[in-house]
């Protein structure tokens, strides 16, 4: 008697899977188990793309990168179809990725995903043991042909999911394959089922709208678990993933990053030699003209004139022309302008005591800064004066307080003239070309 174990098993499985492998597998499945050989088809289903055999385990790199590959079929632990088809287990995955995490040595591990996905249990498991690991280490995910429904599912839970231009993302959801035993006049047995009758939910037949509805729930639950599961890993709402992630397809390269299924186009070389300096660079769009420094780095493109001797003017204005937001940048933000806090300053001044001298800060060019420091220093040289006896003197002083070197020779014509015999406590001098009509100057330097 031939068993199809194969098909069984694969029938008793909801798959988190791409639908073009899982139809082969159906149809290898499908074949008389005793008649297949599976040596001759471990060396082509175990073979790279360089021709090598894989081998469990993480790979070591230079600089503290661990490289875990995430390839083939993707299954609980090792079975029948780990051996006809390839791929890996999350049994061992969780292994290698455990220990990559404790090695002290290693300082960045890289999730190198290939795989069209594979059986949804245990896969829950492992993307939550990535996702909790974040932080501890740097763990970023490339693809680089494929990462499909389960195989996403681990992606997401990185910190970082990178993407070859020509690689395939998404195929988020589950399926289930079901075969039904059609009733023949050559069969050579008949099956009979008798469940018990306190679980009336233990053998539902798909065939009629109450199983199908009860196995379409056992999907749609396990579903809803892989959505939740991505948006929170990708930092987006759950309508996003469902709306925008594909609906079940697959999204190629850029068109992934653009909806936010990965973080940036790259390569698996540029990715680990980007965690071994720690510094990131990403591969250019394609769809959008480069204008400059990318969002994040600190670079800037410039198209500079050919001359090698090239004057300041010259740079200034070739910056200037083609980045004005480098020039923003550095300019920094335009200053308040006095004149925009008129009402302020004038009740400033009033408090300082020096309401007359608001009308020399509200003009055009002054800065409410520069007002503010103009009026802390009118305050002071107003409390200076009044000490000193020449409160009469401070509207000739205060009009050149910008001026330090002005100001301090009329200080001292100011105090001379106080100390002049003759002279009136109440004479000053405003300015050269402005005198009061107290003050004679011919006769205090003929006295002198």
């Amino acid at each position: 008697m031939k068993h199809k174990f194969a098909l069984n098993y694969l029938m008793s499985q909801p798959w988190a899977l791409d639908q073009q492998l899982l139809s082969l597998m159906s149809d290898i499945a499908n074949r008389e188990v005793d008649s297949l050989s599976l040596d001759d088809f471990v060396p082509e289903s175990l073979a790279t793309k360089s021709g090598k055999r894989l081998t469990r385990g993480m790979e070591k790199r230079e600089g503290g990168v661990a490289l875990i590959s995430v390839s083939g079929v993707i299954s609980r632990y090792a079975n029948l179809f780990t051996n006809i088809c390839g791929g890996t287990t999350t049994q061992l995955l969780a292994q290698d990725f455990t220990q990559a995490l404790n090695d002290p040595a290693i300082k960045a591990i890289v999730v190198n995903c290939d795989s069209p996905g594979g059986e949804a249990n245990g896969i829950h498991e492992l993307a939550e043991m990535i996702y909790q690991a974040r932080g501890k280490k740097r763990i970023v995910a490339y693809v680089g042909g494929m990462a499909c429904s389960a195989c996403y599912w681990i992606a997401s839970a990185c910190e970082e999911v990178v993407i070859d231009a020509t690689a395939s993302a998404g195929s988020i959801g589950t399926v289930l394959q079901m075969r039904r035993r059609k009733e023949k006049a050559e069969d050579e047995f008949e099956t009979i089922e008798i469940v018990s009758s306190q679980s009336p939910n233990k053998r539902q037949d798909p065939a009629t709208e109450t199983g199908r509805a009860a196995y379409q729930k056992h999907l749609d639950d396990l579903a809803e678990v892989f959505v939740q599961r991505v948006a929170r890993n990708m930092s987006v709402d759950r309508d996003t993933v469902i709306n925008d992630f594909g609906g079940g397809g697959i999204l190629v390269g850029q068109a992934a990053v653009d909806k936010g299924m990965a973080h940036r186009l790259g390569s698996l070389e540029g990715v680990i030699a980007e965690l071994k300096t720690g510094k990131k660079k990403d591969m250019p769009n394609p769809n959008q003209t480069n204008t400059g420094a990318d969002e994040g780095e600190n670079n800037i493109t410039l198209t500079l004139p050919g001359s090698e001797a090239m004057s300041t003017a010259d740079l200034i204005t070739a910056i200037t022309e083609q980045r004005p937001d480098a020039i923003a940048a550095i300019k920094g933000p335009e200053p308040e302008m006095a004149v925009a806090h008129a009402a302020v300053l004038v009740a400033a001044c009033s408090a300082a005591g020096v309401p007359a001298f608001s009308a020399s800060l509200l003009k055009e060019g002054v800065t409410k800064a520069e007002a503010e420091n103009r009026i802390e220093m009118a305050s002071g040289l107003k409390d200076t004066l009044a000490a000193a006896g020449l409160s009469g003197s401070f509207d000739a002083l205060v009009g050149c307080i910008d001026d330090p070197v002005k100001m301090v020779g009329k200080a001292i014509h100011e105090a001379k003239a106080e100390t002049d015999e003759s002279g009136d406590q109440t004479r000053h001098v405003t300015d050269d070309e402005k005198k009061t009509t107290s003050l004679n100057a011919k006769e205090i330097y003929a006295k002198r």
